[in-house]
Protein backbone atom coordinates (compact mmCIF):
# COMPACT_ATOMS: atom_id res chain seq x y z
CA UNK A 1 0.00 0.00 0.00
CA UNK A 2 1.14 3.62 -0.29
CA UNK A 3 1.20 6.44 1.57
CA UNK A 4 0.61 9.56 -0.17
CA UNK A 5 1.62 12.48 2.07
CA UNK A 6 0.89 16.21 0.44
CA UNK A 7 2.61 18.92 1.97
CA UNK A 8 2.73 22.32 1.89
CA UNK A 9 4.77 24.79 4.33
CA UNK A 10 5.28 22.36 7.11
CA UNK A 11 8.87 21.96 6.54
CA UNK A 12 9.19 22.06 10.75
CA UNK A 13 6.09 19.06 11.25
CA UNK A 14 6.99 16.98 8.13
CA UNK A 15 9.56 14.67 10.02
CA UNK A 16 7.25 13.52 12.28
CA UNK A 17 4.64 12.47 9.97
CA UNK A 18 7.24 10.67 7.85
CA UNK A 19 8.93 9.20 11.63
CA UNK A 20 5.55 7.85 11.76
CA UNK A 21 5.29 6.14 8.04
CA UNK A 22 9.00 4.72 9.20
CA UNK A 23 8.05 3.09 12.47
CA UNK A 24 5.15 0.95 10.98
CA UNK A 25 4.96 -2.38 12.72
CA UNK A 26 4.45 -3.83 8.67
CA UNK A 27 7.13 -3.09 6.16
CA UNK A 28 5.10 -2.95 3.30
CA UNK A 29 4.24 0.41 2.49
CA UNK A 30 5.45 2.90 -0.11
CA UNK A 31 6.22 6.62 1.05
CA UNK A 32 5.30 9.38 -2.12
CA UNK A 33 5.51 12.61 -0.89
CA UNK A 34 3.60 15.13 -3.01
CA UNK A 35 5.36 18.55 -2.53
CA UNK A 36 2.88 21.34 -3.43
CA UNK A 37 4.83 24.74 -4.14
CA UNK A 38 6.43 25.00 -0.82
CA UNK A 39 8.34 28.00 -0.32
CA UNK A 40 9.36 27.24 3.20
CA UNK A 41 11.92 24.27 2.38
CA UNK A 42 9.38 21.25 2.58
CA UNK A 43 10.89 19.59 -0.83
CA UNK A 44 14.14 19.68 0.56
CA UNK A 45 13.13 17.96 4.02
CA UNK A 46 12.01 15.67 2.28
CA UNK A 47 14.29 14.68 -0.64
CA UNK A 48 16.47 13.79 2.76
CA UNK A 49 14.41 10.57 2.91
CA UNK A 50 15.39 9.20 -1.02
CA UNK A 51 18.06 7.65 0.26
CA UNK A 52 15.26 5.28 1.21
CA UNK A 53 14.32 2.58 -1.70
CA UNK A 54 10.19 3.35 -0.81
CA UNK A 55 10.44 6.73 -0.46
CA UNK A 56 9.76 9.16 -3.73
CA UNK A 57 8.95 12.76 -4.21
CA UNK A 58 6.66 14.61 -6.52
CA UNK A 59 7.66 18.50 -6.83
CA UNK A 60 4.79 20.55 -8.00
CA UNK A 61 5.82 23.99 -9.59
CA UNK A 62 3.12 25.68 -7.84
CA UNK A 63 0.28 25.63 -5.20
CA UNK A 64 -2.88 23.75 -6.29
CA UNK A 65 -4.72 22.92 -3.50
CA UNK A 66 -4.86 19.35 -1.21
CA UNK A 67 -7.26 18.01 -3.73
CA UNK A 68 -5.36 18.97 -6.91
CA UNK A 69 -1.91 17.60 -5.49
CA UNK A 70 -3.77 14.32 -4.32
CA UNK A 71 -5.20 14.05 -7.96
CA UNK A 72 -1.69 14.65 -9.46
CA UNK A 73 -0.19 11.93 -7.12
CA UNK A 74 -2.68 9.33 -7.94
CA UNK A 75 -1.31 8.45 -11.44
CA UNK A 76 1.92 7.75 -9.15
CA UNK A 77 0.12 5.21 -6.79
CA UNK A 78 1.51 1.66 -7.83
CA UNK A 79 -0.29 -0.18 -5.40
CA UNK A 80 -4.22 -1.95 -4.71
CA UNK A 81 -4.35 0.36 -1.53
CA UNK A 82 -3.04 4.29 -0.51
CA UNK A 83 -4.23 6.35 2.44
CA UNK A 84 -4.03 10.22 2.85
CA UNK A 85 -1.48 11.35 5.37
CA UNK A 86 -1.55 15.38 6.36
CA UNK A 87 1.52 16.54 6.64
CA UNK A 88 1.34 18.27 10.07
CA UNK A 89 -0.27 15.22 10.93
CA UNK A 90 1.13 11.19 12.14
CA UNK A 91 -0.07 7.66 12.28
CA UNK A 92 0.02 5.17 15.28
CA UNK A 93 2.60 2.51 14.90
CA UNK A 94 -0.20 -0.10 13.57
CA UNK A 95 -2.19 2.05 11.61
CA UNK A 96 -1.31 0.51 8.52
CA UNK A 97 -1.24 -3.17 8.77
CA UNK A 98 -4.45 -2.60 10.55
CA UNK A 99 -6.34 -0.75 7.91
CA UNK A 100 -5.10 -3.21 5.42
CA UNK A 101 -5.99 -6.37 7.20
CA UNK A 102 -9.80 -4.77 7.36
CA UNK A 103 -9.64 -4.32 3.78
CA UNK A 104 -8.21 -7.46 2.95
CA UNK A 105 -10.97 -9.42 5.21
CA UNK A 106 -13.68 -6.97 4.07
CA UNK A 107 -16.28 -7.43 1.40
CA UNK A 108 -15.04 -6.76 -2.22
CA UNK A 109 -16.95 -3.84 -2.82
CA UNK A 110 -15.10 -2.37 0.55
CA UNK A 111 -13.76 1.24 -0.61
CA UNK A 112 -12.35 2.83 2.21
CA UNK A 113 -11.46 2.27 5.77
CA UNK A 114 -11.54 4.34 8.51
CA UNK A 115 -10.85 4.31 12.52
CA UNK A 116 -10.35 6.87 15.00
CA UNK A 117 -7.91 9.95 15.88
CA UNK A 118 -6.46 11.27 18.90
CA UNK A 119 -6.37 15.19 18.62
CA UNK A 120 -3.43 17.07 19.66
CA UNK A 121 -3.43 21.07 20.73
CA UNK A 122 0.28 22.48 19.14
CA UNK A 123 0.77 25.01 22.35
CA UNK A 124 3.96 26.89 21.25
CA UNK A 125 5.69 23.68 19.55
CA UNK A 126 4.45 21.55 22.76
CA UNK A 127 2.15 18.85 22.17
CA UNK A 128 -0.85 18.49 24.59
CA UNK A 129 -2.89 15.83 24.92
CA UNK A 130 -7.01 16.70 23.54
CA UNK A 131 -10.17 14.59 22.47
CA UNK A 132 -10.52 11.45 20.51
CA UNK A 133 -12.57 11.72 17.42
CA UNK A 134 -14.90 8.69 17.25
CA UNK A 135 -15.84 7.31 13.72
CA UNK A 136 -18.35 5.11 12.70
CA UNK A 137 -19.25 2.30 9.79
CA UNK A 138 -22.24 3.50 7.67
CA UNK A 139 -24.72 1.49 6.33
CA UNK A 140 -25.33 3.34 2.95
CA UNK A 141 -24.47 6.65 1.27
CA UNK A 142 -27.54 8.42 2.73
CA UNK A 143 -26.33 7.35 6.33
CA UNK A 144 -22.78 9.07 5.07
CA UNK A 145 -24.60 12.31 3.97
CA UNK A 146 -25.59 12.62 7.43
CA UNK A 147 -22.29 12.02 9.51
CA UNK A 148 -20.70 15.83 10.23
CA UNK A 149 -17.00 14.86 11.20
CA UNK A 150 -14.53 14.26 9.08
CA UNK A 151 -13.11 10.56 8.45
CA UNK A 152 -9.49 9.99 9.55
CA UNK A 153 -7.44 7.93 8.40
CA UNK A 154 -9.07 7.43 4.86
CA UNK A 155 -7.50 4.18 3.48
CA UNK A 156 -8.33 3.85 -0.33
CA UNK A 157 -8.64 1.05 -2.77
CA UNK A 158 -7.57 2.71 -5.52
CA UNK A 159 -9.10 1.38 -8.32
CA UNK A 160 -12.63 2.63 -6.89
CA UNK A 161 -10.92 6.06 -6.50
CA UNK A 162 -9.91 6.29 -10.02
CA UNK A 163 -13.34 4.69 -11.05
CA UNK A 164 -15.12 7.55 -9.87
CA UNK A 165 -12.56 10.43 -11.17
CA UNK A 166 -10.66 10.98 -8.66
CA UNK A 167 -9.88 14.16 -6.50
CA UNK A 168 -11.60 16.41 -9.20
CA UNK A 169 -11.26 20.02 -9.47
CA UNK A 170 -14.76 20.77 -9.09
CA UNK A 171 -16.57 24.24 -9.63
CA UNK A 172 -17.25 25.01 -5.53
CA UNK A 173 -14.07 23.88 -3.96
CA UNK A 174 -11.92 23.57 -6.91
CA UNK A 175 -9.75 21.04 -5.49
CA UNK A 176 -8.69 23.44 -2.50
CA UNK A 177 -11.43 22.87 -0.02
CA UNK A 178 -13.31 19.96 0.98
CA UNK A 179 -11.59 17.53 -1.35
CA UNK A 180 -11.95 14.59 1.22
CA UNK A 181 -15.90 15.70 1.45
CA UNK A 182 -16.32 15.11 -2.37
CA UNK A 183 -14.13 11.84 -2.85
CA UNK A 184 -16.31 10.36 -0.17
CA UNK A 185 -19.62 11.21 -1.57
CA UNK A 186 -18.61 9.66 -4.81
CA UNK A 187 -16.72 6.75 -3.08
CA UNK A 188 -20.14 6.30 -1.09
CA UNK A 189 -22.40 5.99 -4.38
CA UNK A 190 -19.77 2.92 -5.33
CA UNK A 191 -18.89 0.54 -1.87
CA UNK A 192 -19.40 -0.13 1.30
CA UNK A 193 -16.76 2.50 3.95
CA UNK A 194 -15.87 -0.19 7.15
CA UNK A 195 -14.30 1.10 10.08
CA UNK A 196 -11.44 0.27 12.83
CA UNK A 197 -12.60 1.12 15.91
CA UNK A 198 -8.97 1.52 17.48
CA UNK A 199 -7.31 5.21 17.49
CA UNK A 200 -5.17 4.85 14.34
CA UNK A 201 -4.09 8.84 13.85
CA UNK A 202 -3.05 11.63 15.85
CA UNK A 203 -4.20 15.14 14.64
CA UNK A 204 -2.34 18.10 15.35
CA UNK A 205 -4.50 21.28 15.83
CA UNK A 206 -3.02 24.58 15.42
CA UNK A 207 -3.77 28.01 14.28
CA UNK A 208 -3.35 27.24 10.53
CA UNK A 209 -5.69 24.63 10.81
CA UNK A 210 -8.51 26.35 12.83
CA UNK A 211 -11.01 28.11 10.24
CA UNK A 212 -11.43 32.10 11.01
CA UNK A 213 -14.89 32.47 11.68
CA UNK A 214 -15.34 35.39 8.81
CA UNK A 215 -14.21 32.11 6.95
CA UNK A 216 -17.15 29.17 7.89
CA UNK A 217 -19.84 30.87 5.91
CA UNK A 218 -17.65 30.46 2.25
CA UNK A 219 -16.67 27.21 3.50
CA UNK A 220 -20.39 26.13 4.38
CA UNK A 221 -21.79 27.16 1.05
CA UNK A 222 -18.97 25.11 -0.70
CA UNK A 223 -20.46 22.40 0.99
CA UNK A 224 -23.56 23.23 0.57
CA UNK A 225 -23.00 22.97 -3.17
CA UNK A 226 -21.02 19.74 -3.05
CA UNK A 227 -24.05 17.60 -1.14
CA UNK A 228 -26.76 19.56 -3.61
CA UNK A 229 -24.43 18.38 -7.01
CA UNK A 230 -23.64 15.02 -5.31
CA UNK A 231 -27.59 14.92 -4.59
CA UNK A 232 -29.01 15.83 -7.98
CA UNK A 233 -26.24 13.11 -9.23
CA UNK A 234 -28.20 9.92 -7.42
CA UNK A 235 -32.04 11.12 -8.57
CA UNK A 236 -32.89 14.07 -6.31
CA UNK A 237 -34.57 11.31 -4.19
CA UNK A 238 -34.10 13.28 -0.70
CA UNK A 239 -34.30 16.72 0.25
CA UNK A 240 -31.26 17.69 2.50
CA UNK A 241 -32.17 19.85 5.49
CA UNK A 242 -29.38 21.67 7.09
CA UNK A 243 -28.54 22.82 10.38
CA UNK A 244 -25.58 24.61 11.95
CA UNK A 245 -23.13 23.06 14.39
CA UNK A 246 -22.50 25.07 17.62
CA UNK A 247 -19.02 26.04 16.04
CA UNK A 248 -20.76 27.58 12.94
CA UNK A 249 -20.44 24.88 10.42
CA UNK A 250 -22.97 23.00 8.35
CA UNK A 251 -24.32 19.67 8.43
CA UNK A 252 -27.11 17.56 7.52
CA UNK A 253 -29.80 17.39 9.85
CA UNK A 254 -32.14 15.25 8.04
CA UNK A 255 -33.04 13.76 4.96
CA UNK A 256 -36.57 14.06 3.69
CA UNK A 257 -37.55 11.57 1.04
CA UNK A 258 -38.86 13.51 -1.84
CA UNK A 259 -42.14 12.56 -3.94
CA UNK A 260 -41.86 9.86 -6.59
CA UNK A 261 -43.23 12.57 -9.16
CA UNK A 262 -41.47 15.05 -7.67
CA UNK A 263 -37.58 13.68 -8.31
CA UNK A 264 -35.44 14.79 -11.17
CA UNK A 265 -34.85 12.40 -14.05
CA UNK A 266 -32.29 10.16 -13.17
CA UNK A 267 -30.87 7.09 -10.77
CA UNK A 268 -33.44 6.12 -7.97
CA UNK A 269 -32.20 3.96 -4.93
Amino acid sequence: MTVVLAVYNRARELPLAIASVFAQTTTSWELLVVDDGSTDGSRAVAERYLWHPRVRVLALETNMGLGNALQAALPHVRTPYFVTLDSDDWFAPTALAELTAAMDAGPSDAVVVSANARHWRDVNGRLVRHHVLRGRPFSDKFDFMRYGPYLVPRFYRTEAVRRVGGFERDPHGQGRYYEDKLILLKLADVGRFLHVDRVLYHVRLHSANLTRPEERARLNAIKKAMYERMMRELGDPYELVWKLHPEGWLDVADLVPRPSGARQDGRTH
